[in-house]
């Protein structure tokens, strides 16, 4: 395995490490100790690096530890306006006659986790863990099990070796490869993807692969979530149809294009 001293630029690396570790830390501001201990960086390494970062306003300090900066909100949103996805994808939504009232959500596979990039919120926002820019294990969520279906088997086979243990954010989390194999294999025959409270208690999300925006692209999925109680068969129904009907409008540009005008 590469360490950062075999790559060409070792500190923008490690400076890349460090803003994930603070990231993913749930609104916690992280010390330089115990970045330095969970990145087996040099102390006086990561001292530099944050301060640099700080300078950027790419970090903020607070008593000693360290939150993401304002930069990073700046940049994120030069990303988002230039990203045609992000406005297709609530264009595409609020055009659907069933999940424009619900919450949905768009995301990419990044290695054994989904990333979510957008998210529509109906007429019944919920309170999710999947906010945007958040990352989920793809074994638990509707997104990650439909792309991981959508992929073919010698890549599919790599990404859950990838996986080692599988996470379980609730009891009913799928505990097991075995399982999983199992559940993505109905959601071939199916053509989408259910996640039963298996990232959240009380919550249920419908998923759909979207095979790409454009060629060359990472796999992505769109997913509908809501209040288990409120499901029934003809919401559901009308979610799954929809989402299909994204999967379709998403990838051809030119068609969706005719049904926002009306042509279609």
């Amino acid at each position: 395995m590469k360490t950062d001293d075999s790559f060409r630029a070792p500190a923008v690396l490690r400076a890349g490490r460090i803003i994930e570790v603070i990231a993913t830390a749930s609104g916690d501001a992280v010390g330089v100790n115990e970045l330095a201990r969970r990145l087996d960086i040099p102390k006086s390494s990561v001292s530099n690096i944050c301060s640099a970062l700080e300078q950027l306003g790419v970090l903020e300090r607070v008593d000693n530890r360290y939150l993401l900066g304002s930069r990073l909100a700046v940049w994120g949103g030069a990303y988002l306006d230039a990203n045609d996805k992000i406005e297709r994808f609530h264009q595409t939504v609020q055009s659907l006659p069933t999940i424009k009232f619900e919450t949905v959500q768009l995301a990419v596979l990044a290695g054994v986790e989904v990333v979510y990039i957008a998210r529509h919120d109906g007429v019944q926002p919920l309170s999710l863990a999947s906010a945007i820019g958040r990352r989920l294990p793809a074994s638990v969520t509707a997104t990650g099990k439909a792309i991981l279906a959508s992929l073919p088997d010698e890549a599919l086979d790599r990404r859950i070796e990838a996986m080692g243990d599988l996470p379980r954010l609730t009891p009913n989390s799928i505990g097991s490869v075995e399982d999983l194999y199992k559940d993505i294999l109905e959601c071939r025959e199916r053509g989408y993807a259910i996640d039963r409270e298996e990232t959240a208690v009380g919550m249920v999300c419908f998923g759909v692969a979207i095979p790409h925006f454009r060629p060359g692209d990472d796999p992505y999925a769109a997913s509908c979530t809501l209040v288990g109680a409120r499901l029934t068969t003809a919401l559901s129904d009308g979610i799954v149809s929809d989402l299909q009907r994204a999967v379709d409008l998403l990838r051809d540009p030119f068609e969706q294009k005719a049904t926002m005008d009306g042509v279609l």
